[in-house]
């Protein structure tokens, strides 16, 4: 093993460490949720941080045509100074003086530029990842980092629930989340300060054509592959199950009779503790069934957690956010199956485009929110169960399609 693959993948596993110490504010759902039910928002209102976050991920494509090979680590440390401004816009909201509208439009506001600096960094952060390591070594990197990491995130999920309740004396709502926000802005910083690190072997500068023209070559380029686009298809799919997310934490009220900020550090912190637990299982299906297989087992656990919230009464229903962190997984394995099926000078094209399965699915938590203020929460589990056994069947199919 080279030298450089190791560091690298170790380089990549502090980010995400950052990352998870933040997860509160950077996984835009769960938290703000609480926050619009504490400012009286309708479900379908307080999922709508949520969708503006997937919403906004449509930004990698655009860089990937616009970034040469040699600035993708700068693409890094430039997107996650962005989310430490964004971050700072709405603890500002919170620790001043502001109307119930003025906040609720700076965390939606705040979804859709974190979606756009998120996703920005994620793609080009994978892409550091595979240019500075063998699969192999992705596949062991991705182990380490998803089984270590989340305990980082299940560490800021109780200190979210400590401010949340019973909380800090003399920091009352809407200071309590307030100082959530406050805590995500030194963790961008340090995202930004350690992706300088990575060391990145040299690719041969590509001649860069019109932006339309590289659109409309790149998506036949992709979708020629049957195995990539029955990918993205399963991808759009995943993402919509997944924005059951947020509703699940408002089904506190119902199945816990309580205020879901009651709930929302448990449940994060739930979440991520099997994240942690199902990162090393995946790990080791993935390093020794491939990355498609660890895609297979992402998907598997979120129709598990989908039926576990259904099904279950009471405090045991908490369980399912277990479910639901580990099942999350598949925002790293997919995109990672669909790196180990590209040649490495196509690789962030292919990123950028089974990124672009998230703006398409923007819709998911506004409509999981609609269908529960209609048809009560069943209604949007069991439409999270489908659209996620159908993109278990097209990714279990991919391998058979031929290009």
């Amino acid at each position: 093993m080279h030298p450089n693959e190791r560091h690298n993948g170790w380089v990549f596993t502090i980010c995400y460490l950052f990352i998870f110490l933040a997860a509160p504010v950077f996984y835009v759902g769960i938290v703000q949720a609480a926050l619009f039910d504490k400012l009286g928002a309708s479900k379908t209102l307080a999922n709508l941080p949520a969708s503006t976050y997937l919403l906004g991920q449509i930004a990698p494509l655009f860089f990937s045509w616009l970034v040469p090979y040699r600035l993708e680590r700068n693409m890094v440390v430039w997107a996650n100074l962005a989310t430490a401004t964004f971050s700072t816009m709405v603890f500002l909201t919170l620790a001043l003086p502001a109307p119930a509208e003025v906040r609720i439009g700076a965390v939606v506001l705040q979804g859709l530029l974190q979606g756009l600096s998120a996703s920005t960094s994620f793609v080009f952060m994978q892409q550091c990842l595979r240019r500075g390591c063998s699969e192999a070594e992705v596949a062991r990197t991705l182990q380490r980092t998803f089984s270590i990491t989340p305990v980082a995130a299940v560490g800021g999920s109780l200190g979210a629930q400590f401010l949340l309740n019973p909380g800090l004396p003399g920091f009352p709502y809407p200071y309590d989340f307030a100082i959530i926000y406050l805590i995500a802005i030194p963790c961008a910083l340090g995202i930004a300060l350690n992706a300088r690190r990575f060391r990145l072997p040299e690719i041969e500068p590509r001649r860069r054509e019109p932006f339309f023209p590289f659109l409309m070559e790149s998506a036949r380029g992709y979708f020629r592959d049957r195995r990539l686009a029955t990918t993205w298809i399963a991808y759009v799919l995943w993402y919509i199950s997944l924005g059951v997310t947020a509703n699940l934490a408002l089904y506190a009220k119902e199945a816990l009779d309580r205020d879901p900020a009651d709930f929302s550090g448990w449940t994060m912190a739930i979440r991520f503790g099997g994240k942690a637990i199902g990162g090393f299982a995946l790990g080791w299906l993935a390093v020794r069934a491939g990355l498609r297989g660890g895609a297979l087992g992402c998907i598997a656990l979120l129709i598990l957690g989908s039926v576990w919230a259904w099904t279950t009464p009471g405090m045991v229903y908490l369980f399912a956010f277990a479910l639901i962190g580990a099942g999350e997984l598949g925002g790293a394995y997919l995109p990672n199956y669909v790196g180990s099926l590209s040649e490495a000078t196509q690789s962030t094209r292919n990123f950028a485009i089974i990124t672009l399965a998230t703006p398409f699915s923007s819709f998911a938590p506004v409509f999981h929110g609609a269908l529960t203020d209609r048809y009560g929460f069943g209604a949007s589990f069991a439409f999270a169960i489908v659209t996620a056994s159908v993109a278990f069947v097209l990714v279990a199919l991919a391998a058979r399609a031929r290009g």
